[in-house]
């Protein structure tokens, strides 16, 4: 209401002093206008004080309007930049909000309500602050207090197989499989959590990228098996190639991605690993094939629990922090990871990498 009347009020001032002035001065123009052509009719006769008298009162008019526009001009520039500079404001605090930076400082100015709003919109932003980096630090927590039980719980496993086989083989591999899986959960958690606080450690040193891959492919070669999934390498170098990355985190990296792709290859498939030079970088490439995902929604696939559904009505039964987890890593190692549409008729993920990882 406020907002409104103190709108009114500029407004009809500006009408006042637009139409006020011009007058006055119109007025007086004229006035002295028709003084002149009385002393020209009284010396050089009425006919030649007439055509002066015209010429001198259009002069004058014009004069007037012109001083009326510049002033319309000048007075609503001042109008516009008073009304418009709270609510540009406000808008560019409503984007950083909205952008996720919740400690934007913004200035309190206009109106009453405009300067409420702003004030409102700064509380939601610390409230919102507050609980993202609450979410951060649980996440962090959880995954620490998560690691220690379900490392304990694979070696007492492994440890109660060597000393009783009441545990027939297939079972232990099966058992022994969901606990791997356990302890990729909690570390893929961990270093998501630790990513988001911008404190996923690396550690860099030299490693063949195509001994990493080989690993990957042993290391998940029974459960691409148990999936009747063909895992094997693509395009490689011919020659040894060497790189500054940290080895855990690409293995790490690798394991998310096949994760992913055998959760989305049926029976009878394949998934390829494969590795390319590109300008001083390398890149890492994991194929699947059919059925895929839509190639829209493939860059979603990198959000933190997102999970997508092959077939209409399907239940997908994982973390959805595998992606999310591989993303992680290719940032901390300065790079870029892509998905789209694969040659193979699945999914192709693409990280590309650089030989060696800038220093700060």
């Amino acid at each position: 209401m406020r907002l409104s009347r103190g709108l009114f009020m500029v407004l009809a001032a500006q009408a006042l002093l637009v139409t006020a002035i011009p007058s006055v001065a119109l007025i007086i123009g004229l006035n002295f206008v028709f003084d002149r052509f009385q002393t020209l009719s009284s010396s050089l006769g009425a006919a030649v004080a007439r055509t002066v008298f015209l010429r001198e009162q259009l002069i004058v008019i014009g004069a007037v309007l012109g001083v009326m526009l510049l002033l319309m001009l000048i007075l609503s520039s001042m109008i516009a930049n008073r009304i418009g500079r709270p609510q540009k404001n406000l808008l560019d605090a409503s984007n950083a909000v909205a952008e996720g930076n919740f400690a934007a400082e913004f200035e309190e100015i206009g109106p009453q309500e405009t300067v409420v709003t702003m004030r409102n919109l700064r509380r939601i932003a610390r409230s919102f602050d507050r609980l993202e980096t609450a979410r951060r630090t649980w996440l962090v927590a959880i995954a620490e207090e998560l690691r220690k039980p379900v490392a304990t719980l694979g070696d007492q496993l492994r440890a109660a197989r060597e000393s009783d086989n009441v545990i027939q083989a297939e079972s232990f591999e099966n058992i022994d499989d969901n606990v791997q899986r356990l302890i990729e959960i909690t570390e893929d958690l961990q270093a998501v959590a630790l990513a988001d606080l911008g404190r996923l450690p690396v550690n860099f040193a030299q490693v063949d990228p195509c001994a990493l891959i080989h690993n990957a492919i042993w290391t998940n070669k029974r459960r691409a098996e148990r999936a009747r999934v063909t895992l094997e390498p693509g395009k490689l170098p011919a020659t040894t190639v060497l790189v500054k990355w940290d080895g855990t985190r690409i293995e790490q990296l690798f394991t998310a991605l096949i994760e992913n792709s055998l959760r989305y290859t049926p029976p009878g498939g394949r998934i390829q690993l494969g590795l390319e030079q590109s300008r001083g970088a390398w890149r890492l490439i994991i194929d699947d094939s059919a059925p895929g995902i839509d190639v829209d929604l493939a860059q979603r696939l990198f959000e933190p629990f997102y999970r997508a559904t092959v077939l209409p009505g399907e239940s997908v039964t994982s973390s959805g922090l595998g992606l999310a987890t591989a993303q992680a890593i290719v940032e901390a190692h300065h790079g870029r990871i892509d998905a789209g549409a694969s040659p193979l008729g699945g999914v192709r993920v693409m990280v590309i990498l650089p030989a060696t990882t800038p220093t700060a």
